[in-house]
């Protein structure tokens, strides 16, 4: 698939600030895990391409939208994050939005913002209208959204949601257990101490 990664190197100079945010990858082809044509693995820091699901052409224009993903991979550690401390509740109480839906929908935000910095890139590579160019009918964030949610695209970032507020919470309370413990042992210390002191007086 050569053509793939001479269609990256063409584009590379019209995103060098993405590919140093996105940092060392590795592009490698296989079966992805979610059955679409490319997926970012951030734990791997790796861009997988199957060749089963997508043109080559197609496979060019994913392999940058996957950087771009890899890119912004800490603008959504930034936003779960705040889904772990509470803080993202709060905002999204603030704009009257369940909280997982507030959060899928800002994860989705950052997918928008992607999708259109992509086609920026690629029409600066001359690969406008060419089988690259994945979102040229994107349309406004409003109409990507209601599309993502029809599609059942969110939910996966909702129950994401609800299992970072899941781990918060049970990180939580086993810190209060741990402190419980440390503070009766510390309690039982004391009590030692000033029992053994009393009965040193009470021979005196």
């Amino acid at each position: 698939m050569r053509e793939v990664f001479d269609f990256v190197a063409a584009a590379a100079p019209h995103f060098g600030q993405e590919l140093a945010a996105a940092g060392s990858i590795t592009v490698q082809f296989g079966r992805t895990q979610g059955g679409t044509p490319g997926e970012w693995r951030a734990n791997s820091r790796s861009i997988t391409l199957d060749p089963r699901r997508a043109s080559t052409a197609h496979l060019a224009g994913t392999a940058v939208f996957e950087i771009l993903n890899a890119a912004s991979a800490r603008r959504v550690a930034a936003l779960e994050g705040e889904a772990r401390s509470g803080r993202l509740a709060v905002r999204a109480e603030q704009a009257q939005w369940p909280a997982d839906q507030f959060f899928a929908m800002e994860v989705e935000r950052i997918e928008w913002e992607n999708g259109v910095r992509h086609r920026e890139i690629v029409t600066s590579a001359g690969g406008a209208g060419s089988g690259a160019d994945l979102f040229s009918a994107e349309g406004d964030f409003d109409a990507y959204y209601e599309r993502q949610v029809r599609s059942g695209h969110t939910h996966s970032y909702e129950f994401r949601y609800n299992l970072l507020r899941e781990e918060a919470a049970s990180e939580e309370r086993r810190r209060q257990a741990e402190e419980g413990r440390s503070s009766r042992g510390d309690r039982g210390h004391g009590s030692s101490s000033h029992s053994s002191r009393r009965h040193h007086r009470s021979r005196r």
